[in-house]
């Protein structure tokens, strides 16, 4: 057969395509980081960086000298000819075990049974599983490609002193680039020169506050969060305008090294695993079975010719050919649904171990939350208020709402955080400019207080801005023939100013008055909110020289608000459903203590257990930090390192882990874990590539869906697999018992290869799509090493077979010898009760603890249209002339066809009655 001689040859092609793709890989690799040292850029002045970088801070790089940098450290991307070709996709899809079975099969089928049906059904099956999967993974590369097209393509650079717009991916180490509120930094670069400048960190670091910038050299090593004169690709401009020159590209950025920490072996799945486990057993049971019918038949006078053929028609019927396409299927019929509901599944297996999960490890930021400020305390004239998501204030000591009429005294607090902001609003509703103040913003707004409105009302005439050594901003305003000072700070810095407050009226700040309000700025940090203190001062006249020192003298006090980056909505009810499913979830986080601390105990994770920083982790070894795990709820301040360290803590304890983040410190860890779980909006180009699972809406509650989706799929595949090895068995033992009892030959090899067919076809797809168990999310995860077939469920096929056997043989010998039917009659009578046994044997599969004549045998109603589809296909074999002569049978009479139905239903009921005896009485968390 020329077709399976070119089956070698493709996997021959697909081994060197996984070589030769390795090696290019690794020189690749080898090639960028030696051509680039990496320097201590944030310790020399902007002149040493100019000198090193051998460019110009004033006119950039010329075309050539671009050119020249472009060949020498490669395009500025980290994953230049990554894309895995269509074939190799295709070709993968043959590289399984179980699949070389099947090969093997078709042969026989094919070369030595002269059974052309059968290898073609094989084949045909063989090609769906190829195409399915095919299909799948090249759609998700394809999303993969769209996904990433939500990063910024291009970068404002100064080339022979003329600006322009190119894109990122041509940037090259040297260049000079521009940067301004809202840009995506293309590159590692060394800040010339800034103005009130901020970026947002989060994807590389874990922080979800902007981080303010300088232009000043910082000497001696200091950690990536601590250098505040350098900008990192990946990042975001929060603030404010700066240049910088490009110092690192590609995979020689922060980014470009975090993503060579990805290199690391894939694991298979433990479905993948369990399969392989399951494709030997089968092997073994195939040899074992031919042996044995083979050396019964020729003992009992048969000749080896036919004994040969009807053993191995036995050992290619009990090659459970459908196995491949209904896991494919049921993969994929689950991706498809997961797709909808906003996740991207990057590789089909993955689903299964989704759903054996029992540690979901979270990031914080954009995961948990919603990475965005938002104010959610105010305190003002003395009283302490919650700004809760739909815009009410709520007293927190009385827990009671505030009239409407008096959220207009908050209008002097308002006004200052919205005037004094450098934040703004474009016509089409997007907020550009630091976090804090977009959320300082948006709060005017859900107070009607808007920017455009005040703004010209009270025109800025002059500013202060913000400096990270006094912790403050002041602008200065023009009120008709008036001026106004507007200050926004740290606490402690702006209460130092002050010397009276804004009660009912302008009042002296009295000792008691800055003790309440430190106290309560305290406990605000406690609970993990960041706060701000507002004030002003009235002028008659416009100072002379705006200095910070004459603006913020003497000043008012106004309030305080408490902001914060809030839980995601949904996020509170998809940790509950995951504690019913006895998922432990983790939050790891870059973020302060306190805050992750305070975001915990909203969305209801502490549960008594305790927050541990990454210093604290550091010192622990792996063997302690396995032991206190239990007792660990969050893991604060730490780095991509300790999040390695915390996934394999859990894996070394049993755990199945699954990992979600969205920043590039996330990926390592991502890989790492069993399941890893990216952000598709906000997350970066490396985690997503290292992860399993993409989720488009950046949503935590879609993973409860996904694990969903998981523990259904595996469900219905263990319910398939037990089917059809126990109808399987039943084939073997009715050949193996019928000759030890001295019956006639009780089924013919093309008998045996259709009713193999025709129950491992339509039947067991529709219990591979079974619907699931309501209850399914409230049932701990399967352990670790519980695989497909536990002894207990062994034991299950086995008694299973044995009694369908009974069924079956009982039909023959009762025909053959009580009815005295011809050979031919008899062997129609077993041939039909074998179908009709099995197929109505698959209702049994569909509840482990309700009775098979229950209506909830009916609620598959694809697996009941596959019974009567095959029963009609059985008739056409019985009664069709045509299909007579191919099948050797003969019609059947009514006499015949009650030995059929009792022997099919008898055994049935003491399968369902057995299984009632030995089930619990079915409770509403264990219903399935």
């Amino acid at each position: 057969m020329p077709w399976f001689g070119n089956f070698f040859i493709f996997q021959f092609c697909f081994v060197i395509l996984e070589e030769d793709a390795f090696c290019w890989k690794g020189a690749l690799s080898y090639r960028r980081m030696d051509t680039q040292s990496p320097h201590k850029w944030h310790a020399h002045p902007v002149s040493k960086v100019e000198e090193l970088l051998e460019t110009n801070v004033q006119e950039g790089l010329s075309d050539k000298e671009v050119e020249q940098r472009r060949e020498r450290y490669g395009l500025n991307e980290l994953e230049a000819g990554k894309r895995t070709p269509a074939i190799r996709i295709f070709l993968s899809q043959f590289n399984d075990f179980m699949i070389w079975v099947l090969v093997v099969a078709a042969v026989i089928s094919g070369v030595v049974l002269k059974e052309t049906l059968d290898a073609t059904a094989i084949i045909v099956i063989l090609v769906l599983n190829a195409i399915l999967g095919f299909v799948q993974e090249y759609r998700a590369e394809k999303a993969m490609e769209a996904l990433k097209k939500l990063a910024a393509p291009t970068a404002k650079v100064v080339r022979s002193g003329l600006e322009t717009i190119v894109p990122a991916r041509d940037v090259v180490p040297g260049d000079l680039i521009r940067l301004e509120v809202g840009d995506s930094i293309p590159a590692d670069a060394r800040i010339l020169d800034c103005a009130a400048f901020s970026t947002q960190e989060a994807a590389l670091t874990g922080e979800s506050q902007a981080v303010i910038k300088s232009c000043k050299e910082i000497a001696g090593d200091v950690s990536l969060a601590d250098r505040d004169n350098m900008v990192y690709a990946g990042t975001i401009v929060a603030s404010g305008r700066t240049m910088a020159l490009v110092v690192a590209t590609g995979l020689d950025s922060e980014m470009g090294r975090i993503a060579s920490m990805l290199e690391m072996k894939e694991e298979k799945t433990p479905l993948q695993r369990e399969l392989k486990s399951v494709g030997k057993k089968i092997t073994l049971l195939c040899l074992t079975v031919a042996a044995l019918v083979i050396a019964a038949g020729v003992l009992r006078g048969y000749s080896i010719a036919i004994m040969f053929l009807a053993g191995v028609s036995l050992a290619v019927a009990a090659i459970p050919e459908g196995l491949p396409a209904v896991i494919t299927v049921s993969l994929a019929l689950g991706v498809q649904k997961m797709a909808k509901e906003h996740a991207v599944v990057r590789k089909l297996h993955a689903v299964e171990t989704l759903g054996a999960t029992t540690v979901i490890c979270s990031d914080k930021t954009g995961t948990l939350t919603q990475n965005q400020m938002a104010v959610r305390r105010i305190y003002f004239q003395n009283r302490l208020s919650e700004l809760t998501a739909d815009g009410k204030v709520v007293d927190v000591e009385s827990g009671r709402e505030a009239q409407p009429e008096s959220s207009s005294d908050l209008n002097p607090l308002l006004k200052i955080a919205v005037l004094c902001n450098d934040a703004r609003k474009t016509q089409n509703g997007t907020m550009f400019g630091d976090p804090t103040e977009t959320a300082l913003l948006a709060m005017g707004e859900s107070f009607a207080v808007t920017k455009n409105k005040l703004e010209r009302a009270c025109p800025r005439i002059g500013e202060a801005p913000f400096d990270s050594e006094r912790k403050r901003m002041s602008t200065l305003h023009q009120v008709d023939s008036a001026y106004l000072v507007l200050v926004k700070g740290a606490p402690e810095e702006v209460l130092a100013h002050c010397t009276s407050s804004l009660l009912l009226a302008e009042e002296e700040l009295s000792a008691k008055d800055r003790e309440e309000i430190l106290n309560t700025n305290s406990m605000l940090a406690k609970e993990g909110f960041r706060s701000l203190a507002f004030a002003y001062k009235r002028l008659s006249q416009p100072p002379a020289d705006i200095k910070p020192e004459t603006l913020e003298e003497d000043l008012v006090f106004v309030g305080l608000l408490g902001l914060t980056d809030p839980p995601r909505p949904e996020v509170i009810e998809a940790i509950k459903t995951c504690k019913k499913a006895q998922i432990k979830v983790v939050m790891i986080t870059g973020d302060h203590k306190l805050t992750a601390e305070a975001i915990a105990k909203e969305v209801g994770l502490l549960d008594h257990r305790k927050v541990i920083t990454g210093l604290e982790l550091e010192k622990m070894s792996l063997g302690e930090l396995e032991k206190d795990l239990p007792d660990i709820a969050v893991f604060a301040r730490v780095s991509p390192s300790d999040k390695i360290k915390i996934v394999k803590a859990f894996r070394e304890k049993g755990h199945i882990v699954a990992m979600t983040g969205d920043g590039i410190n996330d990926a390592p860890a991502v890989k790492m874990a069993d399941i890893g779980i990216s952000m598709g909006k906000v997350g970066t180009d490396v985690t997503r590539e290292a992860s399993d699972l993409v989720l488009t809406d950046d949503n935590f509650a879609t993973i409860v869906a996904a694990v969903k989706e998981g523990r259904v799929i595996f469900d219905n595949i263990k319910k398939f697999i037990l089917f059809l090895l126990s109808c399987n068995i039943s084939e073997v033992s009715t050949m193996f018992f019928a000759m030890i009892a001295g019956l006639p030959l009780p089924l013919f090899p093309i008998q045996i290869l259709w009713i193999n067919l025709i129950t491992d076809g339509f039947p067991a797809l529709a219990l591979g799509v079974d619907p699931p168990d309501p209850h399914i999310m409230e049932r701990s995860p399967r352990p670790r090493g519980e695989g497909i077939l536990p002894p207990a469920k062994q034991k299950q096929i086995l008694w299973h077979g044995l009694m369908l056997t009974v069924g079956a043989i009982s039909s023959f010998a009762i025909s053959y010898l009580v009815l005295k039917t011809p050979e031919d009659t008899a062997r129609t009578v077993v041939f039909a009760t074998l179908v009709l046994i099995q197929l109505l044997h698959s209702l049994n599969f569909r509840s482990e603890r309700y009775s098979i004549f229950s209506l909830h045998s009916l609620a598959n109603r694809w697996l009941l249209v596959a019974i009567f589809g095959s029963v009609l296909l059985q008739l056409g074999v019985i009664y069709l002339p045509f299909a007579r002569s191919i099948f050797r049978t003969v019609p059947i009479g009514l006499s015949e066809w009650l030995v059929v139905f009792a022997c099919s239903i008898v055994p049935l009921v003491i399968i369902d009655l057995i299984k009632k005896a030995s089930s619990p009485i079915p409770s509403p968390g264990l219903d399935r």
